[in-house]
C-alpha cells in the first residue's frame, strides 16, 4: 500500500508541478502531509497490529 501511496505522491506532484512551485504555501502543506503519509505507512508496515489513533481517542475521551 506504501508503494501505491508513493507512487501517487509522484504523479500528483508532477501533475501539479506548477501550481505547487508557484504557492508556496501550498508546496509546504503538500511536503507535511507526505511526509505525514509516509510516516503512518512505515509505523504500520513495523507493526501492522497496532491500535489505530481513533481507537486511542475513544479510549482515553470517556
Amino acid at each position: 500500500m506504501i508503494y501505491v501511496f508513493s507512487f501517487t505522491l509522484i504523479y500528483t506532484f508532477i501533475k501539479q508541478k506548477k501550481k505547487l512551485l508557484h504557492d508556496k504555501k501550498s508546496m509546504v502543506l503538500y511536503l507535511f502531509l507526505s511526509l505525514i503519509g509516509i510516516a503512518m505507512g512505515i509505523i504500520y508496515i513495523v507493526n501492522p497490529y497496532l491500535p489505530s489513533l481513533s481507537y486511542l481517542m475513544d479510549k482515553y475521551m470517556k
